[in-house]
């Protein structure tokens, strides 16, 4: 080998250091030639030190230069001496490091003293944050490389420059240098570093608040470096950090807790990942995995002399124990440790560890941990004007808990509304209604004292604002999705044709490890483009308590809320020109009522012995308690909490006898009275599969013959979709599939697979108003702080005015009486409610019949 491509070996090892390292050990330590010899030593010192064994390379760099000093070249000993010093920096040397670097930097000019300007640029900004002499140093870099034709050299300043310039606040400069290093490292062939690259974009995105874009860039930098069999651990944590961001702790923890398996790893990645499962698991509320995770990457990091990180984790297992044991002075005192070490190393989480100590500090009750609560309170409330708007709210939270030890209840909930607004513009921002639901778990703590306080200042009117406040907002605010992208057309099509693959195979009992696993790559995919959808922009508006008087005086209607306080239920009961506050009593005795309901109700559509009175009369107390006395034969509307939206109403005592309805949100109802149709077209849809074939359909459309009705071989997701789009009324007889693992991928099975819920969300109208007569169509997943995601949530969220579906196991038989009642009143003009009242009616006298009308709800109007 020459000298000519032993250089171009140094000069390109990063595109396959193995391969570089390989090729120097066989062909350049041997060769007699001291400069090639050099070279061979010095790349194995550097794919050495990248694998973290430190002392090694050092030992090969070391006699890298003294062969350096052999040759004939003066300019080969600066260039091993520079990496050396770079070496040096990176075992934890920096200073000794640097004054290697310095020494070559002054023995070289022109591209040789630009790369070794690019290495010490390296050291002072990655390794010592001195970012202002890192960016120096990579202009005059870019300089001395200007029309020298090194690209690999030229792009890796560009790649340093942005890294810098982000860290100085400088993000467009960053974004440009970023896209530069890509466009270099493509003419290049450098692979990896164009997955470098846009990674590094997409750190930028995130760090300008561009979630969408951040996770877009994040997953399309992991597919390039998957391609290339590689797992880059830095990418893996930026992208749990954008995750945890929109509130996908259980990607986060995923993403994490897989890439600690992926390879083996140096023990600086470990510690890195294992911090990041601690984080992620506090998030995914698995205390146990969040304490165990951080104990050990805080052991790791210690043993690395990394101290500021090792805070960072001593913080997660403080929260975590905080979490599972009664908090103790022992506790405190390991708190007050992590706030004052992370005040001094100026670290961005430390108004996270000044509130969890605040809120230790509280726990303790003696004098000194009450002054070390409002210190720090009002140490966090500084944050309120930080530029990123989680940490903005972060800030607005310390002020209220603060405000709230001191009693003043009107500045609680005004910095409450503060804090919530910064969240809700960072929620305005995000495109995917999964992303905007599962997000607002950040603004729970801010909800939960907000509603507090507004439930101690005795005002029904104001606790009914607060009980609003941050309930269903993904829903209030329409859905901007759109057409669907050619791409995950196509996915989605083959997501059909997979599930059909897969439904075949366990008919005939084959093997379907394969089918599943192609299923769950196209879901992966699908859901990965919906995230990075952008929002409107456009936030919830308030809840108007006048406006919503007032409609409900025109409607001769009542609207109870339900909201849980500290794990007391309360209803606020708003009608007849006034809103009045009760106390129901335990949320738990609430949700034990539930349950108890569904299973009477699927015990009853069985055809076995249930006492649907006693499980009603039950409801009524846990639910509702005295909060309907003196509503005289007002229609009612339910808005009960996340947890509470798979109540079988009309099988309470009294509400069995009146109009019904329910909502996830007293403003989602003000929407869906206002909306109207634009069409008078009728569709009655029936899948395949159904017991009873869906025999209510040809009953329902005989007595309507305006009905399109669309069945069999028909009925497939594209002329389903046509015929959904703008409907007055449509009636779905078809099974419903509801995924509690992926709520976005419940379905309805249709003649060519699955009609998806992110099929429903690209119509052009929405239907106005949609009957699912199939069993358990109406289930919901609670998520995040008083979301709700599904089918019916789905179809709200688009502007479809109601939805009537049922909440447990229903009769084939049975339904078609109740579905042909239902359309009977509805084609007399009466509005949902009243027509599922008319189906409780007909159905009275026969348990199976009232026990599958009494299954059915109606969500919206």
């Amino acid at each position: 080998m020459d000298r000519a491509e032993a250089d171009e070996v140094l000069r390109t090892l990063f595109t396959d250091p193995a391969a570089a390292r390989a090729t120097a050990e066989s062909e350049l330590v041997p060769d007699p030639d001291p400069y090639l010899a050099s070279i061979g030593h010095q790349v194995v010192g550097i794919v050495l030190r990248d694998l973290g064994h430190a002392d090694r390379a050092l030992a090969e760099l070391r006699t890298a230069l003294r062969l350096a000093r052999r040759c004939d070249d003066a300019e080969r000993w600066p260039e091993v001496l520079a990496t050396y010093g770079a070496t040096l920096a990176m075992a934890r040397r920096a200073s000794e490091g640097l004054r290697h670097l310095d020494r070559a930097a002054a023995a070289l000019d022109g591209v040789p003293r630009g790369r070794v300007l690019v290495r010490r640029a390296l050291v002072t900004g990655h390794l010592m944050a001195r970012f202002e002499e890192s960016a120096a140093d990579l202009r005059e870099a870019r300089r001395l490389f200007a029309g020298a034709g090194d690209e690999v050299w030229e792009a890796r300043a560009l790649n340093l420059e942005g890294l810098a310039d982000a860290k100085l606040g400088a993000l467009d400069s960053a974004a440009e240098a970023f896209e530069r290093f890509e466009d270099l490292s493509v003419r290049s062939g450098e692979h990896s570093a164009v997955a470098t690259a846009r990674h590094n974009r997409g750190w930028v995105s995130y760090l300008r608040g561009d979630l969408p874009e951040a996770l877009e860039a994040y997953a399309d930098a992991r597919a390039q470096f998957d391609a290339l069999g590689m797992t880059n651990v830095d990418l893996v944590l930026d992208q749990a950090t954008s995750y945890l961001a929109g509130g996908l702790a259980s990607d986060a923890l995923a993403v994490v807790e897989q890439a600690l398996v992926a390879r083996p790893l140096l023990a600086r990645e470990r510690a890195d990942l294992l911090v990041s499962v601690a984080e992620s698991a506090l998030a995914a509320r698995d205390w146990e995995r969040a304490a165990s995770a951080a104990d050990e990457g805080a052991s790791l990091m210690r043993a690395q002399s990394r101290h500021a990180p090792s805070l960072e984790a001593d913080l997660f297992a403080t929260a975590a124990r905080a979490e599972l044991g009664h908090p103790s002075a022992a506790l405190l005192r390991r708190a007050e440790r992590v706030v004052t070490r992370m005040r001094e190393a100026r670290m961005p989480q430390l108004p996270q560890a000044l509130l969890l100590g605040a809120r230790l500090a509280r726990a303790v009750r003696s004098p000194r941990a009450a002054a070390l609560a409002d210190a720090w309170l009002d140490e966090a409330s500084g944050y309120r004007r930080a530029p990123h708007r989680a940490v903005r709210a972060l800030g607005w939270l310390a002020l209220a808990q603060r405000r709230d030890a001191a009693g003043d209840n009107g500045g609680v909930l005004r910095a409450c509304d503060r804090g919530l607004r910064a969240l809700d513009e960072h929620q305005a921002s995000l495109g995917s209604h999964e992303l905007r639901a599962l997000m607002s778990g950040h603004g729970a703590a801010l909800a939960e004292l907000g509603t507090r306080t507004a439930l101690a200042s005795g005002d029904p009117r104001h606790l009914l604002q607060w009980s609003e406040r941050w309930r269903a907002n993904a829903l209030v605010v329409p859905s901007t999705a759109g057409a669907q992208d050619p791409e995950t057309a196509a996915d989605l099509a083959a997501l059909r044709a997979q599930h059909q693959a897969l439904a075949a195979a366990r008919a005939q009992g084959e093997r379907t490890d394969q089918l599943q696993a192609r299923v769950t790559r196209l879901e992966q995919a699908v859901r990965r483009r919906l995230l990075n959808a952008r929002g409107s922009g456009v936030t919830a508006s308030a809840l108007d308590v006048g406006e919503l008087v007032d409609a409900l005086r025109a409607d001769d209607t009542v609207l109870v809320e339900l909201t849980e306080v500290d794990g007391v239920l309360h209803a606020l009961v708003a009608g007849r020109g006034r809103v009045q506050h009760h106390e129901v009593g335990p949320a738990a005795a609430a949700a034990a009522a539930v349950d108890f309901a569904l299973f009477t109700l699927r015990q009853a559509a069985r055809g076995r012995r249930a006492q649907l009175d006693v499980a009603g009369a039950r409801l009524q107390r846990a639910l509702l308690g005295p909060s309907l006395d003196g509503v005289g034969e007002s229609r009612v509307v339910v808005s009960g909490t996340s947890s509470l939206q798979g109540v079988p109403w009309g099988l309470l005592p009294a509400l069995a006898d009146r109009p019904v309805t329910s909502t996830p949100s007293a403003r989602l109802w003000l929407r869906s009275r206002s909306a109207a149709a634009d069409t008078d077209r009728r569709v009655m849809l029936v899948g395949p599969g159904l017991g009873s074939g869906g025999a209510e359909v040809p009953a329902i459309a005989t007595e309507d013959p305006r009905a399109e009705v669309l069945g069999g071989d028909r009925a497939t997701v594209a002329a389903s979709l046509a015929a959904l789009d703008g409907a007055a009324l449509v009636h779905v007889a078809a099974h419903g599939h509801f995924r509690e693992d992926s709520p976005l991928f419940s379905s309805l099975t249709l003649a060519d697979g699955p009609l998806l819920v992110h099929d429903l969300q690209h119509l052009a109208r929405p239907p106005h108003r949609v009957v699912l007569s199939a069993c358990e169509s109406g289930v919901m997943a609670p998520v995040g702080d008083q979301e709700l995601l599904g089918l019916a949530a789905a179809l709200l969220s688009m502007g479809t005015a109601g939805v009537v579906s049922s909440l447990a196991e229903v009769d084939d038989a049975a339904t078609v009486e109740v579905m042909v009642a239902l359309h009977a009143a509805l084609r007399a003009g009466a509005g949902l409610g009243d027509a599922l009242l008319a189906a409780r009616q007909v159905s009275a006298g026969d348990q199976v019949l009232a026990a599958t009308a009494a299954s059915f709800t109606v969500l919206g109007t």
